[in-house]
């Protein structure tokens, strides 16, 4: 199975503690939805990133490929249901193929302000990987 990392994990560092099968598959886009900053996080010390849906718009992102002892692994990190919630949506991968693959969006909390390690996190792999940085800077302007 697949899982579409926007966030913190892209790092695959991250997600190789995380999750220890999980491979590094393809880079994709999550069409129609944008990022966003929403909630707290006590461990990152401000919001964290999720997506909201929003039609003509898209969110960057890899693709890794998945156990479902990954995906339990995760659901306890990311607090699933309750923190963020998994649902399986379509992608479109770097070759043009739409796959179905695990994405988790937060379900609580107001639009916030990231930390700034935390935003340096996710604009370092960002640049790392050719994204569009505009992107960060869109979310973390919204209110």
């Amino acid at each position: 199975m697949l899982y579409f990392a926007y966030g913190s994990n892209l790092d695959q560092e991250q997600m190789a503690d995380r999750c220890p099968q999980a491979r590094f598959s393809r880079f994709a886009v999550l069409p129609d939805w944008r990022l966003t900053y929403r909630g707290f996080s006590p461990l990152r010390k401000g919001a964290v990133a999720s997506v909201i849906s929003s039609p003509q718009k898209y969110v960057e992102g890899v693709l890794y490929e998945v156990t479902e002892e990954d995906m339990r692994l995760m659901d306890k990190f990311e607090g699933s249901p309750h923190v963020y919630e998994r649902r399986e949506m379509e992608v479109i991968t770097d070759d043009g193929r739409r796959v179905e693959a695990w994405v988790y969006f937060k379900n609580q909390g107001e639009f916030g302000v990231p930390h700034e390690d935390y935003h340096s996190i996710l604009y370092r792999f960002y640049v790392r990987y050719g994204f569009n940085t505009g992107h960060l800077e869109d979310a973390v302007r919204e209110k």
